[in-house]
Parts: C-alpha cells; sequence; structure tokens
C-alpha cells in the first residue's frame, strides 16, 4: 500500500479551517490553544475572512459567556512573566504586545508594590549569578544589564545590587 503525500497528512492551514468554520466555532478553536485578548481574537478573526459585523456578535457572545475577559488574562499574565523574573516595565511591554488597553494594564499592575519587585529581582539574580561572582565587576555590569532587560528599575536594581559595582582586586 502506498502512503499518502506528506503534504496530505498537513493540517488544513487556518485560513481553510476558518472557511470551514463559524465565526464562534473558530474562536472557540483559538481559545482552546491559548488565551487570547479582545483585540489579538478579533484580529484573527478577521484576518479569517469573517465579516466585521460576525467578528463583533463572536466577540460580545464570548465576552457574555467568559470565554474572554482581558482583566483576568492580564491578571494571569502579569502573576506567569513575574514568575519568569519580568520587572514591572517588563511586563508592561509584554501586555501591551498582547493588545490589552492601557487602562486594563494599569489596573492590573500595581507598580507600588516595591516589595514583590524587589522579591522577584532578588530570586532571578540568585537564579542566574552566584554571590561571589557578583563581587566581580564584570559580572556587576553583566547582572546590571539582565535586569534591565528584563523591565526592572535601575532603583531596585541599585538597591539590590548596590549603586557602584566592586573593584576587582
Amino acid at each position: 500500500m502506498e502512503c499518502p503525500p506528506i503534504s496530505r497528512l498537513r493540517m488544513p492551514t487556518s485560513k481553510s479551517r476558518s472557511q470551514s468554520l463559524s465565526p464562534i466555532n473558530y474562536a472557540y478553536h483559538l481559545l482552546a490553544r491559548r488565551a487570547h485578548s479582545e483585540k489579538e481574537l478579533t484580529e484573527k478573526l478577521l484576518a479569517g475572512g469573517f465579516t466585521a459585523e460576525a467578528v463583533t456578535g463572536t466577540i460580545a457572545q464570548l465576552r457574555t459567556q467568559g470565554y474572554l475577559d482581558d482583566n483576568r488574562l492580564a491578571a494571569d499574565q502579569v502573576e506567569r512573566l513575574r514568575e519568569r523574573g519580568f520587572g514591572p516595565e517588563g511586563i508592561k511591554n509584554k501586555l501591551v504586545q498582547k493588545g490589552l488597553s492601557l487602562d486594563i494594564i494599569e489596573q492590573v499592575v500595581e507598580i507600588d508594590e516595591e516589595n514583590k519587585e524587589q522579591e522577584s529581582a532578588r530570586r532571578l539574580l540568585a537564579s542566574r549569578f552566584s554571590a561571589d561572582a557578583l563581587k566581580q565587576s564584570r559580572n556587576y555590569a553583566r547582572a546590571f544589564r539582565f535586569l534591565l532587560r528584563r523591565g526592572y528599575s535601575q532603583a531596585v536594581i541599585e538597591n539590590l545590587l548596590g549603586s557602584e559595582p566592586p573593584e576587582d582586586a
């Protein structure tokens, strides 16, 4: 028996899948894979070839059913990103990329949680650098840049590492 060509074994593309499903079923399919913001899901449904009217109705229905909740999504993302070692600015940037509104981001990301930010930065730093390694100015600079890239404020980093790099002996 001859095997079918590989191309026949592939899943249908999202375009053909969206054309064979109703907007709500296509949205369920997308949401089954991962959570989406309203903006992300709207863009994907429109890209799938559905009319703006159908997309608006679908988004409203999903919101009513509890499948779409940007506040809950933002809160989950904040916790997940914090556990991965991101600071407030890094978290904000990731949430903006997800298409969440600035109002929701400001509600969920509490910048004045200095203790959580400090503790998160301390855990991340300990997972990447030993205390002895941070006594070397080269590693101090690497750690400083690493924490900045992860979105921690300079004040938190200096509080954690000290404001002056160590002098190599």
